[in-house]
């Protein structure tokens, strides 16, 4: 479905169409670092039968669709990249959306401390409802796209069956309210007036202690379905189920305030420090959150007991990078003293019946242990790089080698990875994917490990990483190309041989939005069951790799995140050795 361009970036430059010579020349390299033998030779076969008619017939198709989204302020891939996620029917948190665990330092404490964050919150997420947003730059200077910021509104992903529809609030900034999450129920409160000024620290305080009377009150809620339940459960199950309960009692009614909320907010460790570690923590915001609706774009969690802060993320119209923004702008929000409001939180529950509450309890159930099966790891690997090294190296490089010398060290191969490449500067641009394990990477970690690398097959893994990253931000990746022309017609093996597409099935899915001043880290779903989801993070010292996996299904998960800090240590006394002979 389409979604509005921003009216201040459609005149960003618009996205390029690779050339179809240099995206199959390209995407033949990829497939000789993770096939050889007869596998690769089939895999070419069919490449080059791709390339003879049935490719350029698709390619032409593309810039038809080109020509006319550039008109309209969009690009080739902007509808059907949304579709891609709209149409993923299984429950969110275990395929597409995304835990970070936020950098909100304050210097309150306790409730004082959630209330200010609240407040940071609320004046970045207004910025997007009363349509002032400040302008959107890279690091480099660069306009990039407003596209993204319509989710920080409000709004919420409507499951529908076959393909889910975003639904954009437009209410305003005046007489918005939140939700806040305790203990699985759900309470909403005001935090604008009539003029959309903001609410003050201490009525927010005050409707946030009124939440937790609430909740420690005799004969609360016990035994019951948390709010959150349909949510869990996917859109094949709820796309189905939703409008039967919409048609109960005041359901709709609470929909639709659901809808309007700019955020919700989970209030976690009431009665004191969790035990849990950060990736138990962030393990279950991500893949079993009971405070979040999770086709909401935002569901914040806040600690009363400590300086946790996260966020549940719905993917499908933001990306890392725009939230390091706004987490940005929530730490140097001026906070303004607000207004009272004397409007108490109001709870909001769903008349579901006992039929449908059955069937979402058993929905949920089957949820709750595909959940159980993903396990999370927090990992940190020395980053020891000599500072007298004859060549650059940098800290994307040298994160993704590390995990290319980890699938040798624990597979004797590497298989194919996905990092993503920020595409905000062009015309509502997304991403696009760099496939970091390239021929040269593949050959330097076979050397390492077997002991006879030198000098220049490093030089070579870092030069082609470096041409990877030029090649994807000047708009010639491989892989949206090959993506949008299967949406055209996705009959040629090309798309579907499993050989052929050996180079884009995705082992790791990796990203990096860099360091951890905005987000700490996050966690999200494999893409493959017998694979890996990996968030890597530089720090000072070291390199942390926050990775997740199917405990039943992933490939020797035991040995590779052993194998991480090993393939750390080999990386490093190498490059050790070049500046001790330099």
């Amino acid at each position: 479905m389409p979604i509005t361009p921003h009216p201040e970036t459609r005149d960003l430059k618009p996205l390029p169409v690779p050339d179809l010579n240099n995206t199959l020349e390209g995407y033949q390299r990829a497939l000789e670092a993770v096939l050889d033998g007869p596998d690769l030779e089939r895999a070419h076969e069919i490449t080059a039968d791709f390339a003879e008619e049935q490719g350029p017939r698709l390619d032409d198709a593309l810039r038809t669709r080109a020509a006319q989204r550039e008109s309209q302020g969009t690009n080739w891939l902007s509808d059907e990249w949304y579709s891609a996620y709209l149409t993923t029917r299984g429950p969110l948190p275990l395929t597409t959306n995304v835990g970070f665990q936020l950098s909100l330092p304050t210097g309150a404490t306790g409730l004082d401390r959630v209330v200010e964050r609240i407040q940071r919150a609320i004046a970045v997420h207004l910025q997007s409802a009363s349509g002032d947003l400040p302008e959107n730059v890279d690091a480099r200077g660069n306009r990039i796209t407003q596209n993204q910021w319509f989710v920080y509104a409000g709004g919420l992903r409507h499951p529908r069956p076959g393909e889910d529809e975003i639904i954009a609030s437009t209410a305003g900034a005046a007489n918005r309210e939140i939700g806040i999450f305790l203990s699985g129920r759900l309470f909403a409160l005001k935090v604008t007036d009539d003029s959309g000024a903001p609410i003050s620290a201490a009525s927010l305080r005050a409707a946030l202690e009124a939440v937790l009377q609430r909740d420690a009150e005799p004969g609360a809620r016990t035994g019951e379905l948390d709010f959150n339940a349909p949510s869990l459960l996917g859109s094949g199950a709820l796309g189905e189920l939703l409008p039967e309960l919409l048609l109960r009692g005041e359901n709709e009614a609470v929909y639709d305030r659901l809808r309007d909320m700019l955020f919700t907010v989970d209030l976690i460790d009431v009665h004191g420090r969790s035990q849990e570690t950060d990736a138990q923590r962030i393990e279950r915001l991500t893949f079993l959150p009971r405070g979040a609706w999770v086709y909401k774009p935002l569901s914040y969690q806040f600690s009363l007991a400590d300086e946790w802060a996260a966020v549940h993320v719905e993917h499908s119209c933001q990306d890392g990078a725009t939230l390091v923004t706004a987490v940005t702008r929530m730490q140097n929000a001026t906070i303004p003293a607000g207004v009272d409001l004397a409007a108490g939180p109001e709870e909001l529950a769903w008349n579901f019946g006992e039929d449908l509450s059955e069937r979402i309890a058993a929905g949920v159930a089957d949820v709750a242990q595909q959940a159980g099966e993903l396990h999370t790891e927090i990992l940190a690997v020395p980053h020891d790089l000599p500072a007298d090294l004859p060549f650059k190296f940098s800290r994307d490089a040298s994160a993704q080698l590390t995990m290319t010398i980890t699938q040798q060290l624990t597979y004797g191969r590497v298989r194919a990875v996905y990092e993503a490449v920020d595409m905000r500067e062009y015309r509502a641009g997304r991403t696009e994917c760099l496939r970091a394990a390239t021929p040269e990477a593949v050959s330097f970690a076979r050397k390492l490990v077997a002991g006879s690398a030198q000098q220049s097959d490093l030089e070579a893994a870092v030069d082609a990483h470096r041409a990877w990253v030029k090649r994807c931000k000047s708009g010639n990746g491989f892989d949206r190309h090959i993506q949008m022309m299967a949406t055209i017609d996705d009959s040629h093996p090309f798309f579907t041989d499993p050989l052929a597409t050996a180079a884009r099935r995705d082992f790791l899915s990796t990203t990096s939005i860099g360091g951890a001043d905005q987000v700490v880290r996050y966690c999200f779903a494999p893409s493959v069951p017998e694979g890996f989801g990996i968030a890597y993070t530089p720090l000072t010292d070291d390199g942390e790799f926050c990775v997740s996996f199917n405990a039943f299904t992933a490939e020797r998960p035991n040995e590779f995140t052993a194998n991480l800090t090993e393939a750390g240590a080999l990386l490093w006394r190498f490059c050790g050795e070049l500046s001790a002979e330099s």
